[in-house]
């Protein structure tokens, strides 16, 4: 499976990535990639790894600590932006058997149901994601509804950012630029570029930017 679950595009479909231990005499240090279909897939590599391959199929940087997105004075992972509609925060989901063997997983913010208490130790918590798939966690509810509310945050900065390029390549250049970039956010935190293609009084008429967004 490996990187053709990437290159399949199956990555368009990504509920979240957790680490998880071989089973029998298989002693490796694996990730589960869970799909919105809820459909489970098993990478033979660690969750650093398939995020850095991820990130790079899809021409970005998988080291974001430095964005306009981060929070000053963070103490833990910050979310990892792919894609103009795609998030993934970085969760507590195993207690790793050593320090090098890491117990961090990824979560697709969008693809979050909703989150709820649950009281089966050493869990705190769990996460309703697409498809029907339920996502132990070790946080708190309340540590873990902060984590998405930052997902949701970078991802509508990130939106911000690239509003901003717009408008100021428009002011340069009014031929090329002459539809002025606009995001619309969905409740669930997902967000969509549009362009204004009429205005009737108070009434605003969009439509999707697909030139820009290749995750439409």
């Amino acid at each position: 499976m490996e990187t053709n679950w990437i290159r399949q595009r199956l990555w368009k479909h990504l509920n979240c990535l957790v680490p998880v231990y071989g089973s029998g005499d298989d002693a490796g240090n694996y990730t589960e990639v869970w799909l919105d279909n809820g459909e489970k897939l098993l990478d033979r590599r660690r969750v650093k790894t398939v995020l850095k391959a991820l990130a790079t199929y899809l021409g970005v940087s998988w080291r974001q600590q430095y964005t306009a997105w981060v929070e000053a004075g963070r103490s833990h992972l910050v979310p990892i932006v792919l894609g103009p509609e795609m998030a993934l925060v970085p969760l507590r989901l195993r207690r790793p058997r050593s320090r090098n063997e890491g117990g961090t997983g990824y979560v697709v913010t969008g693809n979050v149901i909703k989150c709820e208490p649950y009281f089966k130790p050493p869990y705190r918590s769990r996460l309703v994601l697409k498809g029907g798939q339920l996502l132990p966690c070790f946080l708190s509810i309340a540590t873990l509804e902060l984590r998405l509310l930052a997902g949701r945050k970078a991802l509508q900065r990130r939106w911000e950012i690239y509003r901003e390029t717009r408008q100021e390549l428009a002011a340069a250049d009014p031929a090329v630029y002459k539809d002025e970039g606009h995001l619309l956010v969905e409740p669930g935190g997902n967000a969509h570029p549009v362009r204004v293609v009429n205005r009737l009084g108070d009434l605003i008429i969009v439509c999707r930017d697909n030139k820009s967004s290749p995750w439409s």
